[in-house]
C-alpha cells in the first residue's frame, strides 16, 4: 500500500516506518503536526518537542513533507473519541485529508505502542478517511522493542526527560544505546516504561536505515520546564542543524534480521509435528437441503432468559425466515428488524448488545451479510463469533445476543466498567478487527471475546499451516486479547471456552494444544496451586469457518483467583448411554458455567435407538441440568444454554425439540434462553452438548 508516515521525530514513528517498508509497503509522504508558537504543546496526542528539525526529514528521506499547525486542543478526552469541532484530533483529520487528496495514499504509519488514547483517535480519523492504520509496534514487549530499535541502526537521542531517575543535566542528548541499560534499571526500580510510553522521556531520531542522509545537530540549548527535586522536567531546543551525507554504503534493510515478528512466532509454533497429509476426513458432507425440521419444535419465536440482577439477558433464535425474499441480505435485514422489535418490547437498544453468536448457512454469504450487519452498530460494536452451521433448509442465518445494562444505580464510592477492545490497526500483536465487531467487550470483571482464527496479524491472511499451528496461533490471539483488556488475565481465567473445528480428527490435537497452553499459563503464575480443575473445552465440528480456517476459539473469562473457584462433576447412566456434567463457579460467585454432554453407547444414526424412550432421556437431561443449577450459589441463574447437537442424528433432534419446554417446566421463571446449534459432529460418542453461562 501507499503509506503516509505520521512523524514526530521520535524513535517510535521512525521505527514503525521501517516496519512498514519491511512489510512491503511504500512510503510516499510524511506528515507532521507542529505547535503554533511554543517548543512543546500541552497535548495528549502529539510530541512537539524537537519540531524545529522536522523539515530536514523531507530532505534526508527524499519524500514530500506535509505539515499543519495545531489549532485545536484536547476537548474530547473520553476513552472513545467522536468527531468534535475544535479538538486537536480534527487537525490530524485535515492534515491526512490533504495528504490523501494530493498523494493518493491508502494507509497511515503510526508509532503507537501502548496508548489506547492515541490509537483510538488515529483509527477514528483513518476510518473517516478510508485509510488503513499501520501500527506494527502496538503492544510489543517494550524491553525487546528498544533492543530491536538499537540493533536496527536507529540512532536517536533523548530530547526530553520527565521521570524519577532521569536528570536533564545528565541525560538529555544521550543516545538510546547509551541509555538502554540504565532505562532497564529504572524500569525494575521505579516501574518506568522502558520505551517512555508513560511520558518518561521523548527522543529525536538523527539517523535510521531509511534516511538517505543523516541529521546533525550543530547547536542546542537545555530548557528546564520544572525543577522538581524528584523528577525534574527538561528538554532540548534545537537552534542549528543540517543534513549530511552518510559514509559508506547506505543500509537498505529495515528490520534487524529481515524477519517478520509474526513469522518468527509462527516458526516457533511449527516446530511441533504437523499433520502433513491432506487425506479425506470421514466427516459427512453438508447439504443445504438436509432435514432439520425437528429444530423447530419450539416454534419460531425467539428464546429469552430472565434479566439477571447484574443486568444481563440473552436472546436466542433470531432469524430472517419472515423475509419475502430468500436472499442473504434480505434475510439479514429481516433478522435485524425482528431483533429490534424484540429489543424495543423489552426496553433494550442495540448499544446494549455485548456479544453476538452468528451462524450462517454458507460462508460465501459472509460479505453481503456484513454489509447489512455493520449498519446497525456504532463505534464499538459487540464482540462476535461467526461460523457456518447446517441450518434448516431455507434459513440462511441465526443470531443469538447477550445484552447488558446495569439494572440498579451505583452505590456511593463504587463504579462500573464497560469497555470495548476494538483495535483496527494492522500490527504484529493480534488480528485487527476491520469488520463490524470488537476483539472483546469487558463488563466489570467479565470479558467476552470474539472468535479468533489463525490469521497472521500483519497480513490478515490465514497462516499456511496445519491444525496444530492454527490452534496454537488462534489460542495465542485469545490470550493476547485478554491481556490487552485486563493486564492480569491469562487463559487460566477462562471460565467458558467454545472451539469450532472443521475436521473431527483434529479434536485430539486441539484439546492437547489447549491443555498445554493452560499449563503454560499456570506455570507462569506461581501463585496458583499445582492442580486447578477446569471445565472441559467444548469442541464442535462445523462445515466451515471464516477464511477457510481449521479452528476458531471463543472464550468468556473472569478476573478472579482461579485457584479459589468451585468445581464439581457428575456422571449419570441412562438407558442409551450416559450424561456427564461439569460445573465451574467463579471465586466471587458472580458467574459460573455448566457443561452437560449426552453420549450414546452406539452413536451412529439409527443404531438401536428405536427402543429408546425420548421423553425419559429428555427428562434425565433436564433433571441433570436443573440439579446442577441448584448446586450453584444462591443468586446464580442460567442465562444461556447453547445446545450443540448432531444435525443428522434423529434422536438428538427429538431431544432438543423437547428440551426447552422441559427446562421451562423445571426452572419456571429461571429458565435460560436456549440456543439450538446443529453441528456436523461432536467429540467421542456425544450426540448433544449443552454449554450454559450463569450470572447473578
Amino acid at each position: 500500500m501507499k503509506v503516509v508516515a505520521l512523524i514526530s521525530g521520535g524513535k517510535d514513528s521512525c521505527y514503525n516506518m521501517m516496519q512498514c517498508v519491511a512489510a512491503g509497503h511504500r512510503l510516499t509522504a510524511l506528515a507532521n503536526l507542529r505547535p503554533a508558537s511554543t517548543d512543546e504543546l500541552d497535548s495528549y496526542m502529539y510530541q512537539t518537542v524537537g519540531h524545529q528539525a522536522i523539515e530536514l526529514y523531507a530532505e534526508v528521506m527524499e519524500l514530500p513533507l506535509y505539515r499543519r499547525t495545531i489549532q485545536g486542543s484536547s476537548l474530547d478526552t473520553s476513552r472513545d473519541y467522536s468527531q468534535t469541532e475544535g479538538d486537536e484530533v480534527e487537525d490530524l483529520y485535515q492534515l491526512l485529508h490533504l495528504v490523501k487528496e494530493k498523494e493518493g495514499v491508502e494507509a497511515v504509519s503510526v508509532g503507537a505502542i501502548l496508548s489506547d488514547y492515541q490509537r483510538v483517535r488515529v483509527e477514528n480519523v483513518c476510518l473517516r478517511l478510508g485509510l488503513q492504520p499501520l501500527a506494527y509496534l502496538w503492544r510489543h514487549d517494550q524491553e525487546s522493542l528498544l533492543s530491536e530499535m538499537i540493533s536496527s541502526d536507529l540512532h536517536a537521542i533523548l530530547i526530553k526527560v520527565a521521570a524519577v531517575g532521569l536528570d536533564p543535566e545528565k541525560h538529555l542528548g544521550k543516545t538510546l544505546a547509551d541509555m538502554e541499560s540504565y532505562l532497564k534499571q529504572l524500569s525494575q526500580k521505579y516501574g518506568v516504561h522502558i520505551c517512555g510510553e508513560g511520558g518518561e522521556y521523548e527522543t529525536f531520531t538523527l539517523d535510521c536505515p531509511l534516511f538517505k542522509k543523516k541529521i546533525v545537530i550543530d547547536a542546542m540549548e537545555t530548557v528546564i520546564h520544572s525543577a522538581d527535586a524528584f523528577a525534574p522536567v527538561g528538554y532540548l531546543r534545537f537552534t542549528k542543524m543540517h543534513s549530511e551525507n552518510k559514509v559508506g554504503d547506505m543500509v537498505t534493510r529495515a528490520l534487524p534480521h529481515g524477519r517478520c515478528p509474526c513469522q518468527n512466532a509462527i516458526d516457533k509454533m511449527t516446530e511441533e509435528v504437523e499433520y502433513a497429509d491432506q487425506a479425506e476426513d470421514n466427516q459427512q458432507e453438508f447439504t443445504s437441503d438436509c432435514d432439520l425440521s425437528c429444530q423447530w419444535g419450539r416454534e419460531l419465536s425467539p428464546s429469552y432468559s430472565p434479566r439477571s440482577s447484574r443486568g444481563y439477558q440473552w436472546i436466542s433464535g433470531i432469524n430472517g425466515l419472515q423475509s419475502n425474499d430468500p436472499g442473504i441480505q434480505d434475510q439479514t435485514t429481516a433478522a435485524f428488524m425482528l431483533l429490534q422489535s424484540e429489543l424495543d418490547s423489552r426496553g433494550w437498544k442495540m448499544k446494549h448488545i455485548v456479544l453476538v453468536h452468528l451462524y450462517v448457512k454458507s460462508m460465501e454469504d459472509f460479505g453481503p451479510l456484513n454489509t447489512v450487519y455493520k449498519k446497525h452498530f456504532a463505534v464499538n460494536p459487540p464482540a462476535r463469533v461467526c461460523v457456518q452451521a447446517p441450518l434448516p433448509a431455507g434459513q440462511l442465518l441465526q443470531l443469538d445476543c447477550l445484552l447488558h445494562d446495569w439494572a440498579e444505580p451505583l452505590e456511593d464510592g463504587s463504579f462500573h466498567q464497560r469497555e470495548a477492545l476494538h483495535v483496527q490497526s494492522l500490527s504484529h500483536w493480534a488480528p485487527a478487527n476491520i469488520g463490524p465487531y470488537s476483539q472483546a467487550l469487558r463488563v466489570d470483571e467479565s470479558v467476552f471475546s470474539a472468535g479468533q482464527i489463525a490469521l497472521v496479524p500483519c497480513t490478515m491472511q490465514l497462516v499456511k499451516a496445519g491444525c496444530r499451528t492454527q490452534a496454537r496461533l488462534s489460542f495465542s490471539h485469545v490470550k493476547k486479547v485478554l491481556e490487552a483488556v485486563i493486564s492480569s488475565l491469562t487463559l487460566g481465567h477462562v471460565i467458558q471456552a467454545h472451539c469450532y473445528a472443521t475436521r473431527q480428527r483434529d479434536i485430539p490435537v486441539i484439546r492437547a494444544v489447549w491443555e498445554r497452553m493452560l499449563r503454560e499459563a499456570q506455570e507462569k503464575d506461581l501463585c496458583w496451586e499445582p492442580e486447578i480443575k477446569r471445565g472441559p473445552l467444548l469442541v464442535a465440528v462445523v462445515p466451515a469457518l471464516p477464511k477457510g480456517a481449521a479452528v476458531e476459539l471463543h472464550v468468556t473469562a473472569v478476573q478472579d483467583d482461579p485457584s479459589e473457584r468451585t468445581f464439581w462433576y457428575t456422571r449419570t447412566k441412562v438407558a442409551c448411554g450416559s450424561i456427564e456434567c461439569h460445573a465451574t463457579e467463579s471465586a466471587d460467585s458472580q458467574s459460573a458455567t455448566l457443561s452437560l454432554s449426552l453420549s450414546l453407547a452406539h452413536a451412529a444414526p439409527g443404531a438401536g435407538l428405536e427402543v429408546l424412550d425420548v421423553k425419559d432421556v429428555v427428562a434425565a437431561v433436564g433433571a441433570t441440568f436443573t440439579n446442577g443449577v441448584k448446586k450453584m450459589s444462591a443468586g446464580l441463574f442460567p442465562l444461556c444454554s447453547r445446545v450443540f447437537y448432531k444435525y443428522d442424528h434423529s434422536f438428538a433432534g427429538q431431544i432438543v425439540t423437547g428440551l426447552e419446554e422441559c427446562l421451562r417446566t423445571s426452572l419456571e421463571k429461571s429458565s435460560p434462553s436456549v440456543a439450538l446449534v446443529p453441528v456436523l459432529d461432536l467429540p467421542d460418542s456425544q450426540i448433544l452438548h449443552l454449554s450454559c453461562w450463569l450470572s447473578v
